[in-house]
Parts: structure tokens; C-alpha cells; sequence
């Protein structure tokens, strides 16, 4: 590993483009769907490879998805009931997370799967999915909602899913558009999610727009960069994913929204982000679950601004790529930002908008949404900066630094 120098860029305006979208071009590539091309990350890679090799000739397969965590759960969800043999691993990092979660509904629903020590290598060995299955959601997790739902699509099976808290519903408008039988009713209980695989489905393209977590950054850095605009095409705006937009508008982020449109059931449009100054507010409890994956870089933002930003519930942030509640902090420590944290919360006191710091080496722990935050925080910084490591940056956003670079930045192997 090289240490990286970055020299922020000053005063800048540009155009960014942005990777396609992991979560959607993901199940597409799981149930085999042609898309548009574009930037693709390692994740979106390493899932279209396994899905390749679990259609081979082989008796027993050995399925590699890299560090995707999306990949290995909705994979491992819709192979369950195959009565193939399969064998699901990634790298290190992956090989860490907790998969129990999937793999215990996925066994009461019929399948045969064993863990090695609550994580991969998952084993999938030949079995049978019960007619019918009825589930409700112990957590929010739009992961192991789709794991199941992809379980009963591909073994043709009917499943009920009571979601008390509403996830990520991308495969639920995938299927929508692919014509399967699936019927989501709100309930005093939640969302009620009723599939019947034996309908089958339809096999249509499907448009992957722009990445909106990867957008996070750059929208970040259009609000803490001085005298900058940056124009963000293409921007994949579903309503479960975009609590990180909605958050900052209401504290005055000048964003603009142009454009929208519907593709494959999804909305897109076209961002304006504009330098702006910011007054925290705290985080409603029920935001959280679809606020997860940008909260490290809400963190640096509100570094940045006035006020308090108060997180609560956010556990979850300990068992994604790192532990990323433990590296905020490490950002925070870097930063020269007070902050609180106890349990599963977080409280970040805004050192203003005028604040800046003096450089500093920041450490990734090799998670790619930890390595660009140290970089996005480095336009507010009054000298060089140092990243032990970028490398994990190309599994989701690869042209991340060809972007940077674009608007001025300098990175330079230290």
C-alpha cells in the first residue's frame, strides 16, 4: 500500500459522471436482464462473473463475489432453491460480514444452507422451497428482503414479507416492471410484500442510472467547496434511497433538481449543487435504514456546518466494510470536530462553516466509503492531506479519481 497525497482543487465547476447504480445493476445482472452500459464498479463486476459461473456446466460451483455484500446475499438468496450445489465466498473483507441474517430465513423457507462461523464461505446444497412462505422482517434490511423475494422468484414459489420499517424497494419495482405477480399494500403493520414465482417473469432491459450513494460525495463536496458548482446528470433519485438529499435541503443545501423522469419504474434526474452553508438538525429515528451507506459522509459535512447533527440507531454502521461508527471517529479525530458517541449514537458538534483544518493522514481501514470521505473533507483542508490507501475506492466508484482530477485535485503516490 502507497500512501496517497491530495491537493484540493479550489473555486471549481464541473460536470460529474457517475458509475451505474450497484443496487440496481446488480439484480439485473442476478436474473440475467440486458442494461445500458456505463461505468461499472468491482462489485457489479465480480456479481456478473459469479452469475456467469453459476450457469456453467459444472456439478458443484465455486462462486466468487469479491466485496460485494449486495451480490452475495441476493445471489445466495436466488440460488437457494435450485437444487444445485453452490459455494459463496469474497475477499477478506467480505468473507468478515455477518451473513446469518439471510441464511436463517432463507433454511425456514426450505432451503439447505451452511454458514462457515455465521459467515462465507456459504454453502448452498440441493433443496426444495416450501409452496409457501410467510415472513416478517425482525430488521431493516433491503438485502435480506430481496434475498428472499429473488428465492421464491427463481424457485417459483409464493412468499408474504411484513417490512415494518420501509427498505430499499428496487427489486420490488424491477419485478413491478418485469410483470410479475407481486402486490405491495400498506398495513398498520408495515409494507405487506405478497410474490407468486410460479407467474414467472418477463425479460426486459432495464436503464441503471447514476450511482446516488457514489453522487453522495460529490454532492458533499459541492456544498463544503467554496464559490463551486458541479452539475451531477443522470442521478438515480428512488424515494427509498435519497433520505441524504432530503436531510440537506431542509438544512438550506443549495441543491437543484432538474429534469426528472421515469425509467423502468425509477426515478432519475439531473443535480446543481451549489456551495452552501449548513444548519444541522438531528435525524429522525425512521431516515436511518435508508441513510445508512451516507452517513460517514453526513459526518464530514457536518464537520463543516453549524449547529449539532444527532444520529441514533445506527449499529449497523459496525458490521459493513469496516467498522465505520469506529473510522468516523477517526475522521472526526483528524478534523480537530468534538463529538459524542455512546452505544449505537452519535452526536457531531459542527465546528461552523468557516472552519478549515490543517491537513492530517487519515486511515481507509480498506473501505472505500471511509477513503473517499478523507479525500471529499480535503477541500476544506489548509494544506495536503494523506490516505494510507485508496484502492478500495474502484469497487464502487472507479472513475472517482478521473472526476477529481477533472475539477483540479491532485493525488499524488506519497
Amino acid at each position: 500500500m502507497s500512501p496517497i497525497k491530495v491537493r484540493p482543487a479550489k473555486n471549481f465547476s464541473g460536470q460529474i459522471e457517475l458509475p451505474l447504480d450497484k443496487s440496481i445493476a446488480q439484480r439485473a445482472a442476478i436474473l440475467n436482464l440486458p442494461t445500458n452500459s456505463g461505468v461499472l464498479g468491482e462489485d457489479i463486476i465480480s456479481t456478473k462473473k459469479a452469475v456467469l459461473e453459476s450457469n456453467s456446466s459444472k456439478s458443484k460451483k465455486d462462486l466468487f463475489l469479491g466485496n460485494s455484500g449486495t451480490g452475495i446475499r441476493l445471489l445466495t438468496g436466488y440460488l437457494s432453491g435450485t437444487g444445485k450445489s453452490f459455494s459463496l465466498s469474497g475477499d477478506k473483507s467480505l468473507n468478515s460480514r455477518p451473513m446469518a441474517r439471510i441464511a436463517d430465513p432463507l433454511n425456514s423457507m426450505g432451503a439447505n444452507i451452511s454458514l462457515t462461523n455465521g459467515k462465507a464461505p456459504i454453502q448452498i446444497n440441493p433443496a426444495r422451497l416450501k409452496d409457501e412462505f410467510f415472513y416478517v422482517m425482525p430488521v431493516a434490511s433491503a438485502q435480506l428482503k430481496s434475498s428472499l423475494l429473488l428465492a421464491a422468484l427463481n424457485a417459483r414459489t409464493k412468499i408474504k414479507i411484513i417490512e415494518p420499517i420501509e427498505t430499499r424497494n428496487h427489486t420490488e419495482l424491477m419485478l413491478l416492471h418485469l410483470e410479475a405477480d407481486l402486490k405491495i399494500e400498506q398495513a398498520d403493520e408495515g409494507n405487506v410484500i405478497v410474490l407468486d414465482g410460479a407467474k414467472g417473469y418477463e425479460k426486459k432491459s432495464i436503464f441503471v442510472p447514476g450511482d446516488f450513494s457514489s453522487a453522495s460525495f460529490f454532492i458533499a463536496l459541492g456544498l463544503l467547496a467554496p464559490d463551486s458548482e458541479l452539475f451531477i446528470p443522470d442521478v438515480g433519485l428512488n424515494s427509498t434511497r435519497i433520505a441524504f438529499l432530503e436531510l440537506l435541503k431542509e438544512m438550506e443545501a443549495k441543491i437543484e433538481i432538474r429534469k426528472k423522469r421515469i425509467k423502468n419504474r425509477e426515478l432519475i434526474a439531473d443535480l446543481v449543487v451549489r456551495s452552501s452553508q449548513l444548519k444541522l438538525k438531528s435525524v429522525p429515528n425512521y431516515l436511518v435504514p435508508n441513510l445508512i451507506d451516507e452517513i460517514p459522509i453526513l459526518s464530514v459535512v457536518a464537520a463543516f456546518s453549524d449547529g449539532q447533527l444527532k444520529l441514533d440507531g445506527i449499529g449497523e454502521l459496525r458490521v459493513k466494510e469496516s467498522n465505520r461508527l469506529d473510522a468516523i471517529q477517526k475522521i472526526l479525530n483528524t478534523l480537530g470536530v468534538q463529538y459524542e458517541q455512546q452505544d449505537d449514537s452519535l452526536k457531531i458538534i459542527g465546528a461552523g462553516k468557516n472552519f478549515t483544518f490543517d491537513g492530517g493522514s487519515f486511515n481507509s481501514f480498506g473501505d472505500h466509503r471511509i477513503a473517499m470521505c478523507a479525500v471529499i473533507s480535503s477541500v476544506r483542508s489548509t494544506s495536503d492531506i494523506y490516505i494510507d490507501d485508496i484502492k478500495s475506492i474502484a469497487t464502487s466508484f472507479p472513475n472517482f479519481i478521473s472526476n477529481l482530477e477533472q475539477l483540479g485535485f491532485t493525488l499524488i503516490k506519497s
